[in-house]
């Protein structure tokens, strides 16, 4: 069988996207071929069967209508080449080709993980057979086509440090993903302030605004101010986003993974974290399912609640070295079991072809 796949970005070295180039390589080889359209291209290594077809985003801004008619034109020449359908997280291709698809008899597949919904969204879910998610929760309405796969994480790549990191006094924190106001960083900030007056504790942030969105790029820049009136320039450092593949070194060097993210979206940051076996502390309440009662009292804190999570920062300092890895190795030990790549693009491919 022969599959379209259409994404937003493939590039092996994007510090967000770069995972869906390990998407496409693990289903190579349950495909014959495969046939990815995307809207940017970068740094791609992938197999012989697999063909990456660019709009052009990365020689020049076009137009939506530009990028339009060339989405077109590539879908009816390539009409051959795919005898199924997959779009990932942009429903506004499925509005664009489903007609065609469902005339041509090409059964359609989107995935679908943010908690914002549209009427571009409900339009893409009619037109297509089977609708698929990380967590129920992820998806912001019901429908009988919905299924859900989980998260799926390279456990191979995010894996724990082979040799021992000699404890530093301070509890050593990590915010790491996209700088934007629905990611409470502000929180984690004054959270810190507050836990700073029990115990030692530092912030690492490695991230950056989404370029060209001025509302990200100001709420950076008022982080960065914060830090600097609550007194934490010594404290807390600022990091630019590095290649998603790359992130795991960055994990390992720290004690606390923090997610401050709303409920009903979901990053994948946190799983990455816990499959390097480090503990982390999170608001989201899809979580409470994730890590299972016991773990979710103790690494779960209220949204956008500074002094919540300052307890549980503080909480998390208190333990011993020897007691935060035996935390790390329940966490990884969930991701392994149910959140694995591996896992998810066997059970993904199996959906896509009984579709």
């Amino acid at each position: 069988m022969k599959l379209l796949f259409i994404t937003q970005k493939v590039d092996k070295n994007d510090d967000v996207l770069g995972v869906y180039h390990r998407w496409i390589d693990g289903l190579s080889k349950h495909f014959e071929k495969i046939s990815v359209i995307c809207l940017q291209k970068g740094q791609i290594d992938l197999p012989s069967n697999v063909s990456v077809y660019s709009l052009g985003k990365e020689l020049i801004v076009g137009s939506r209508w530009r990028y339009a008619v060339r989405f077109l034109r590539l879908i009816w020449q390539l009409r051959h080449d795919y005898d199924r359908v997959f779009v990932h997280m942009n429903p506004e291709y499925i509005i664009l080709g489903g007609l065609l698809w469902k005339l041509s008899g090409k059964k359609i597949a989107l995935w679908y993980a943010h908690y914002l919904s549209n009427f571009k969204l409900r339009i893409a879910v009619w037109f297509a057979n089977r609708v698929v998610t990380s967590i129920r929760m992820a998806f912001p309405f019901p429908t009988k086509k919905l299924q859900v796969l989980q998260q799926g994480i390279d456990t191979n790549l995010f894996s724990p440090a082979q040799t021992f990191r000699s404890p530093s006094d301070a509890l050593s924190v990590l915010f790491l993903g996209r700088i934007a106001p629905v990611k409470n960083l502000d929180v984690l900030v004054r959270a810190i302030q507050l836990a700073r007056q029990r115990s030692l504790v530092k912030l690492s942030i490695v991230g950056a605004p989404t370029l060209g969105r001025s509302a990200e790029r100001g709420y950076y820049m008022s982080v960065k101010q914060l830090v600097d009136d609550l007194g934490l320039a010594g404290l807390v450092d600022f990091h630019n986003p590095i290649a998603n593949k790359d992130t795991p070194a960055i994990y390992r060097k720290h004690d606390l993974f923090v997610n401050l993210t709303v409920t009903g979206s979901f990053d994948k940051s946190t799983l990455e974290a816990m499959a390097c076996g480090i503990p982390v502390l999170v608001s989201n309440l899809a979580f409470r399912d994730i890590l299972g009662p016991t773990l979710a009292d103790q690494l779960m804190f209220k949204e956008a609640d500074h002094r919540d999570l300052a307890d549980k920062i503080s909480r998390i300092s208190a333990l011993g070295a020897e007691d935060r890895e035996k935390l790390g190795e329940k966490l990884r030990e969930i991701i392994v079991r149910k959140h694995d790549l591996t896992r998810l693009v066997t059970r993904l491919s199996e959906t896509i072809r009984e579709v």
